[in-house]
């Protein structure tokens, strides 16, 4: 007993000391304790519609002219300012015709004297034609007023077409994009210019790698978002694809696709707006379908049994970045791995 007495007294004097050795050992244990493996997560395979899709930004287009002046000169009348709508037909801006209009009337006046030289020649010459003419003199006298007539003609046709090059006119209904100048009454050249796009009918251009163009078709649908309408997910259908490619920026090789947005009459969808396309290039509905990630090798896939994991072969169809289609090798309710390598870790075991 009363050993007993005497080691229980040596314990509480060395109190302190024993709980300096025993905490670091309760702490060394509880890092180095065996933990129970992490379960291996898993996903149902299951039935569902799977497409198959090209992804790619663009941005907003649509059909434009350039209009600009043949010759500089003064600008004596401009009609619109940049942002205005615009008509069919209708006039742009003018520049200063009195020079134009008064040649043009020289070459008139040019024409009806030579007109009058015509017919007297024609008279003196008995209403002969070259073709008719009793005389090679006859002839080369015939012809020689007939060309002087024609060259009066080409001169009167010249002077009225560089009046009305001196005329800028819209051929198209739109809206005035660009406008280099915004007042008349100041000289100008060749090179300024006004732009006229037509909203009505916008687009949506997209480039595609050459390595992946051969999936697009016209008609295919196509999910388009916007950036000015992050909410708005536009469905519209590819409208053509470049038979011609072009260098990107980085040296790739792509094609333009065109799609048609819906028509617009608020202008909603302005020029060079900014967006995400989605092609969908395949789709099938109600097929087997199981995650991606769970898919080894495109061949192998780890199907969970009890408490382990059987790897097994499939057969896949359509795939996109998240799902692929299992044609054969697994059934609906199975369970996958969808990390198969902590899976295959399993298996060895």
């Amino acid at each position: 007993m009363q050993r007993y007495l005497s080691f229980f007294k040596n314990l509480r004097h060395h109190k302190r000391r024993i709980l300096f050795i025993l905490i670091p050992v309760i702490i060394l244990a509880f890092i180095f304790w065996p933990k129970p493996p992490k379960p291996i997560e898993t996903q149902t395979v299951k039935i569902a519609d799977i497409t198959e899709s090209l992804s790619a930004t663009g941005n907003v287009d649509a059909t434009s002219v350039n209009l600009t002046f043949l010759t500089g000169g003064k600008l004596a009348y401009l009609g619109v300012k940049k942002g205005d709508a615009v008509k069919e037909g209708q006039v742009i801006a003018t520049l200063d015709q009195r020079t134009v209009q008064k040649n043009l009337e020289i070459q008139m006046r040019a024409y009806a004297k030579e007109r009058d030289a015509f017919e007297k020649t024609k008279n003196d010459n008995h209403d002969h034609t070259p073709a008719n003419a009793l005389s090679d003199d006859m002839r080369r006298i015939l012809q020689n007023s007939q060309y002087d007539l024609e060259d009066a003609v080409a001169s009167v046709e010249l002077q009225d077409l560089a009046k009305q090059q001196s005329v800028l006119i819209s051929p198209i209904a739109g809206v005035v994009t660009r406008a280099d100048v915004d007042t008349a009454g100041i000289n100008i050249g060749a090179t300024t210019t006004f732009t006229v796009a037509d909203l009505s009918e916008s687009t949506f251009n997209i480039d595609i790698d050459e390595a992946d163009i051969a999936k697009v078709k016209v008609g295919q649908q196509v999910n388009i978002l916007l950036d000015a309408y992050p909410d708005k997910t536009i469905t519209v259908p590819v409208k053509s694809i470049d038979f011609a490619s072009h260098t990107t920026s980085t040296g790739g090789t792509v094609y333009t696709v065109e799609i048609i947005l819906p028509a617009q009459t608020a202008l909603q969808y302005r020029i060079g707006m900014n967006g995400d396309a989605e092609i969908i290039t395949n789709e099938k509905k109600h097929v087997l379908t199981a995650p991606l990630s769970s898919i080894v090798d495109d061949k192998f896939v780890y199907v969970k049994n009890k408490n382990n994991f059987e790897k097994r072969t499939v057969k896949l169809g359509l795939h996109n970045d998240t799902d692929a289609e299992i044609a054969s090798g697994l059934n609906a309710g199975e369970e996958v791995a969808i990390d198969p390598t902590e899976a295959e870790k399993m298996v060895k075991k």
